[in-house]
């Protein structure tokens, strides 16, 4: 209903705004912990999650969906800075549902990434939510790059942090939110979006980081030190009159027992219009 609110929060309020600065010395720590060459520590959606938190004073928040749209790449050495608001909030299931929009520049006012994400407010999930097998195999078939619409393929695989690395990279994530982060009710959601961000990188280069999107639904809590899985297949594929291509990718992460955890969906030009 319109008038629903969460710790005084109503849709069209802003939840806040950060700004930190990474070097080379965080970069090279957060590619280390998170195993992934690539991936730059904006936060991703944990930007609204972190602003979320110090709002409410770390009630607990479980990440259902985000989007991101990835308009440049930062510059290292750059400070980012952050504003997000409130754009729903409704109660449904004993539960509050909050969905957010965000954008990241950087200290010259450069928009760096626009971004939107939905949680689930309340108590936190006592188990993972149990989704059914896999979709089809895919074929592998050649890089998504060049691929037409049914090409694709095994994409990557990812440990995720445990004990010691995954406190290293709680505290490297706290240190630039400035704030305490709860767990998240799906697990390490920043680490696997920051994997599929690396890996669409590596398959489509420049054009992904200036252009792409990517949205990620989570399933299902991954746990500590767990191995994830990535298939791409190219859903579609469009050519306009000027020669730009735009593909649509659908990938699904599934854990060593294979269950499904997360679907994306990316949606990249080749040349990216922001390059041409």
């Amino acid at each position: 209903m319109a008038g629903d609110s969460w710790h005084g929060l109503r849709a069209g309020d802003q939840i806040g705004n950060l700004e930190y600065l990474v070097d080379e010395a965080v970069l090279a720590q957060y590619r280390q912990l998170v195993g992934s060459e690539g991936c730059f520590p904006n936060l991703m959606a944990e930007d609204s999650r972190a602003m979320l938190e110090r709002h409410a004073a770390g009630a607990p928040l479980t990440t259902v969906w985000q989007r991101l749209d990835f308009l440049r790449p930062p510059v290292v050495g750059r400070r980012i800075q952050v504003g997000g608001w409130a754009r729903e909030i409704r109660g449904k299931c004993g539960r509050t549902w909050i969905k957010t929009a965000a954008f990241a520049v950087d200290e010259i006012g450069t928009e760096i990434l626009r971004s939107e994400a939905a949680f689930a407010a309340g108590r936190e999930q006592s188990q993972p939510v149990t989704m059914d097998k896999e979709s089809p195999e895919i074929a592998v078939s050649g890089h998504l790059a060049h691929g037409q619409a049914g090409d694709g393929g095994l994409l990557g695989r990812l440990r995720l942090p445990d004990s010691d690395r995954l406190r290293e990279y709680r505290a490297l994530a706290n240190k630039m939110a400035r704030c305490e982060m709860g767990n998240d009710g799906n697990g390490l959601s920043s680490v696997t979006a920051g994997w599929l961000e690396c890996l669409l990188g590596a398959e489509f280069g420049e054009d992904f980081r200036w252009g792409g999107r990517l949205s990620i639904a989570f399933h299902r809590e991954v746990w500590p030190g767990a191995e994830l899985i990535c298939d791409g297949v190219v859903m579609g594929h469009d050519t306009d009159p000027g020669g730009v291509e735009t593909r649509r990718v659908a990938m699904s992460v599934r854990d060593a027992a294979d269950c499904r955890v997360a679907t994306a969906e990316a949606v990249v030009q080749s040349p990216s219009p922001r390059l041409i």
